[in-house]
């Protein structure tokens, strides 16, 4: 596993303590000086420690030798060669606030730290303690016209440096000079400086000099003159050495416009824009620049080739070498892996080395910094390279991401310090909205999505580690692209290709095809980063582009009545007439616009802008004060994006709750239908926004546009996953639904009659016509009274909510009829009003109703066996052995487990009198079929895993009412039976349809391959022409003895009518390549 640099480096302390002032870098030269002074507050770091700085941060360059070699030998007054003026010049990696430290140090303390220093400079130059004089000015900082308390602050450059000179005495010596705008005259310099060994260090005077003019108008021409008369006095007078930084111009006030701003409002009484100060403050600049660059020495005190050990020596106080190695061969395996996608160097031996060598940094970030970027003018005169390195190191540490090493992408723009630093360093302000609007910068928040493009991405597509992945990314091609940003792709330095942008920003964790999947993201979703085909570069770009032009008419479609209409057309689609049973009502949010006595189930479509709901008001109510009838028939399927009063789900918080969720949605839908929308425009007019057909004929654009419609209809589909219908005791309910999405709404109605068939809420022809189907309807049917009109019933259905839906009207003849023919109840209709018999009656001894009776007619209705045997109306005699199996069967499998004596009396509760022995007759035969187990009273299976007996072991014997039957699913849901069966049981419905029509075969399937033995096989309740009823029982069958039975089951079935027959088999032991085996599992 590769390591973080969080656990392999250490950055120096005030970096972690948060002592660091990126705004002179991480040193502070004011911050040094008043340590010298005795300043309270001071906070003591490796700045302030002249042993630390030296020992500990300092790595001693060529530069930075010569400007203190210059500075000593000036101030050593024996050799008049050394310059009197110097001016620290960053060419690269900054180094200047550094040495004004190293300076200030060596001022100070001269001769006593000759040893910590003697990397820097020869003993023999320095001086004794307190022998200089030392005067440092901030001039980005410097007070120009306030006051403080009761202490004198001075108001002029040359009356500060009378200050920090000779302190309040020397200040009021040199009189009303101090104070006065005018430059002072000779005589002040031979009062302040004519006999004293003086270094004045000037810092950030092109600030100084703007803020003056700022105050004053005409000032920078006071600044300018003094200077000239400092820097002649300074050249004819040994002892006296100036440094000063003068940054460029744009440098100079890229972080000051809104200070500025402040000075030139309160100078003048009035509101100022920034545009104006900067111009001031330029104007002054480029006076006092007139003059520098007559008299100064520039040395530049870090040069490029010297960046990695000064970066490493300045940010951090401990690197372990041994991880760096580690590290490196991570980075070779992973590029070793995915060579196909980086430059060659990835692939070379010798890459390693520079890893190991610029660890924790990546090379390509050095690269880029002192190659890429140093192509910059102005970034090379500037100290930004480690201002920024050292931000990095700082927010990295804070935010504590888990990466191997640092790569350019880990450059923080959210960090309006650093972003500062590059735009204004590379002159490239119009470049700001992009970091704003793609990159993700300190004003992406402000935005109207809240986030920049590449964080929206990260958020909607979150790496599986964390990491920033998207806005890493496009960081890099955005930093690629502030170099050359001027000359466009005709500059060779501008943008990067692919392989390049995988190399610098991939790392193991964060993998190249990962980093190519963000790249190709690049063309769909930012507004400014583009991709060249011809150049083949990665690039940004403020010039009109297609992702851009869409979110300005996204703009203006904000709010716009049409996004709602687009909502609403498409939530139309989720569910359409004519492909289902259901009346579909869309846009639904009010209870009167669900239909009312349709005598058809209704979905209503709850609209997706619907405030809030009552599902029961939708369901109960047909419009104020007005009940609804059929209550029974309304379903409601309710969008995520609708609140539902009373829906307390669990695991709702303040922060992740219904309302919130709904927000979120509505947020999303409304995102998507207006980027539809403007796709649309844009493709019927694109010349209105700039942009030519043959634009809109790149390919990305017209998938992006398909995938983008295609994802609504998904989305919208896919909100609507609450279903709300009446459920069991008539309880308005909710269940979720799940569909792919997608538009026509086949899918969404299959999840729905899922839903409500897994709750036992819906009937369909198929079930209707099953034999268990009419035993729940007879409990619901006969609660009350042992018969029902079939009106009545009707109404039933779409009135009652604890009733089942039925799936469609015709729904209920077919259940009627498979109740007559089951034996469930009875159908007749009377004649006249006073006659004892009806006149018509059909039962399940009578046959099939036939299809000729119209059911709708009035006057039918239904009656209890048990209630047509009570009026005489059918014959007494007792049922017959397969339907009393049929019943024991039903009643043990609603049971679950129960006494023989249990089931008996269900039976007579609601069959009628059935004598104990017939039933258990029936209990027995079940069990030698497979169909359950049983054991004694005495027994306990929990505690005597023996106690079950099933159709192996159950042959000779009978249950007494006192034994107890459980069914197979229960016995494994108890832990009695953990052996899953292998053997073949068929009874039922799927006994009918499987085993009957092979009996006529079965013979012949056993001559040409059947090899298993049978076990039990009945056939009950075969029908002679007279009424009679003939059985068959078979047990023990070999295959040998199964061969003989042709002729029996041919005359068996020729002479009877099977549609009420009843068969069930039992293969205990099924034989490999047995046919009737295949058979039956086929």
């Amino acid at each position: 596993m590769t390591m973080s640099i969080l656990d392999t480096c250490t950055p120096r302390k005030d970096l972690l303590a948060g002592t660091f002032n990126p705004e002179i870098f991480t040193a502070n030269l004011m911050q040094v000086i008043g340590h010298y002074r005795g300043e309270t507050g001071v906070v003591e770091n490796i700045y302030t420690d002249p042993l630390a700085f030296f020992g500990e941060g300092t790595y001693p360059t060529e530069g930075m030798r010569l400007m203190l070699r210059n500075i000593f030998g000036r101030l050593k007054g024996t050799d008049a060669s050394f310059p009197a003026i110097q001016r620290s010049e960053t060419a690269f990696g900054g180094g200047k606030t550094h040495t004004l430290i190293a300076a200030t140090h060596l001022a100070y303390r001269g001769t006593e730290i000759a040893d910590a220093a003697h990397e820097l400079i020869d003993a023999d130059l320095l001086l004794a303690p307190g022998a200089v004089t030392v005067v440092g000015i901030a001039g980005d900082r410097v007070t120009i016209h306030e006051t403080k308390g009761s202490r004198l602050i001075p108001y002029t450059l040359w009356g500060e440096i009378a200050y920090q000179i000779g302190g309040e005495d020397l200040y009021r010596e040199i009189g009303p000079t101090a104070t006065s705008f005018g430059s002072p005259g000779d005589e002040y310099f031979d009062v302040v400086l004519k006999g004293r060994r003086v270094l004045i260090m000037l810092d950030e005077l092109a600030a100084y000099a703007a803020r003056v003019e700022a105050a004053r108008p005409g000032g920078r021409s006071s600044v300018a003159t003094f200077l000239m008369s400092l820097f002649q006095y300074a050249k004819d007078h040994i002892g006296i050495s100036v440094v000063l930084t003068l940054a460029s111009q744009k440098d100079a006030f890229a972080r000051q416009t809104a200070m500025l701003a402040e000075i030139v409002s309160q100078a003048k009484g009035e509101e100022v824009s920034k545009t104006e100060a900067l111009d001031i403050a330029r104007r002054a600049d480029g006076e006092v620049r007139s003059v520098v660059a007559r008299d100064v020495t520039t040395v530049t005190p870090v040069r490029g080739q010297e960046i990695s050990r000064v970066l490493a020596r300045r940010l951090f106080g401990q690197i372990d070498q041994e991880a760096a190695a580690r590290t490196a061969d991570a980075y070779m395996d992973m590029y070793r892996r995915t060579a196909t996608l980086l430059p060659e160097a990835a692939r070379q031996e010798t890459f390693r080395e520079r890893m190991v060598a610029h660890y924790p940094f990546h090379p390509t970030l050095v690269d880029y910094l002192t190659g890429k970027l140093s192509t910059v003018e102005t970034f090379q005169g500037t100290r930004g390279v480690l201002r920024v390195l050292a931000l990095t190191v700082s927010n990295l540490w804070k935010k504590h991401p888990a990466v191997p090493a640092i790569h350019t992408c880990h450059l923080d723009l959210r960090d309006h310090r650093l972003s500062d630093e590059l735009i204004s360093r590379t002159e490239s302000a119009e470049l700001l909205p992009i970091i704003t609007a793609d990159i993700g910068g300190a004003d992406s928040g402000d935005l109207s999505a809240q986030d920049s493009n590449a964080a929206l991405m990260d958020k909607h597509n979150p790496h599986p580690e964390g990491f920033s992945l998207y806005e890493d990314t496009w960081k890099t091609v955005f930093l690629h692209s502030l170099a050359g940003f001027g000359e466009g792709l005709a500059s060779n330095v501008f943008g990067i290709n692919k392989q390049d942008a995988l190399f610098a920003t991939a790392f193991p964790g964060m993998t190249p095809p990962q980093v190519e999947t963000a790249l190709d993201a690049i063309r769909s979703n930012a507004y400014y980063l583009r991709y060249s085909e011809t150049e083949g570069r990665y690039y940004a770009s403020t010039g009109v582009s297609i992702n851009r032009v869409l979110a300005d008419i996204r703009r203006g479609l904000r709010g716009s009545d049409r996004i709602e209409e687009l909502l609403g057309q498409t939530s139309r689609k989720v569910v359409t007439a004519g492909q289902h049973h259901f009346e579909v009502i869309p846009e639904v949010s009010v209870p009167e616009r669900i239909p009312d006595k349709t005598g058809k189930p209704t979905l209503a479509l709850i609209a997706l802008d619907a405030d809030s709901i009552k599902p029961d008001e939708l369901i109960t109510q047909a419009g104020p004060n007005r009940p609804r009838i059929e209550q029974n028939l309304v379903l409601l399927l309710v969008p995520d994006t609708v609140n539902v009063t009373g829906d307390h789900r669990a695991g709702d918080d303040m922060l992740d709750n219904q309302e919130s969720r709904a927000l979120e949605l509505r947020d999303r839908l409304q995102s998507i239908a207006v980027d539809v929308l403007a796709r649309r425009i844009l493709k019927q007019d694109p010349a209105a926004y700039g942009l030519s057909e043959s634009a809109l004929s790149d390919q990305t654009f017209s998938r992006d546009t398909k995938e983008r419609e295609q994802a609504l209809i998904t989305v919208v589909t896919q909100a609507y996953r609450n279903l709300w219908f009446p459920g069991q005791g008539g309880k308005i309910v909710r269940r979720e639904i799940s569909t792919a999405g997608g538009e026509g709404g086949v899918s969404v109605i299959e999840r729905i009659k899922e839903v409500l068939l897994n709750d036992g809420e819906l009937v369909t022809a198929e079930l209707a016509a099953s034999t268990t189907a009419g035993a729940s309807a007879a409990k619901l049917f006969f609660a009350n009274q042992d018969y029902r009109t079939l009106a009545d019933l009707r109404a039933d259905f779409a009135r009652r909510r604890d009733w089942p839906l039925l799936e469609e009207p015709s729904v209920f003849d077919t259940l009627i009829r498979a109740g007559v023919n089951h034996g469930a109840w009875c159908l007749f209709r009377m004649g006249e009003a006073d006659s004892e018999k009806p006149t018509e009656l059909h039962s399940r001894d009578t046959g099939e109703i036939p299809y000729q009776v119209t059911l709708t007619d009035a006057g039918w209705s239904i009656v209890t066996p048990q209630g047509a045997k009570k009026r005489n109306w059918t014959e007494s005699d007792k049922p017959d052995p397969a339907r009393i199996r049929q019943w024991v069967q039903d009643e043990i499998n609603a049971t679950g487990y129960c006494s023989v004596a249990e089931i008996a009396a269900k039976v007579e509760q609601d069959h009628g009198s059935v004598a104990t022995p017939e039933i258990c007759k029936a209990v027995d035969e079940l069990i030698k079929a497979g169909h359950f187990y049983v054991h004694t009273a005495d027994k306990n299976p929990d505690m005597e895993p023996d106690a079950l007996r099933g159709a192996s072991d159950w042959v000779m014997e009978t249950v007494s009412p006192e034994y107890k039957v459980v069914t197979k699913p229960e016995a494994s849901k108890r832990g009695w039976v953990t052996k899953q069966p292998t053997g073949i049981q068929i009874g039922g419905d799927d006994g009918r349809k499987k085993v009957l029509p092979l009996l006529k075969q079965l013979a012949q399937i056993y001559k040409s391959g059947g090899k298993s033995t049978i076990d039990y096989l009945e056939v009950s309740g075969l029908k002679l022409p007279q009424g009679g009823i003939f059985n068959i029982q078979l047990q023990s069958l070999a295959p040998e003895d199964v061969r003989t039975l042709d002729e029996l089951f041919d005359v068996a079935l020729d002479l009877t009518d099977q549609q009420q027959a009843e068969v069930q088999i039992v293969i205990s032991a099924p034989q490999p390549d047995c046919k009737l085996v295949e058979r039956l599992r086929g």
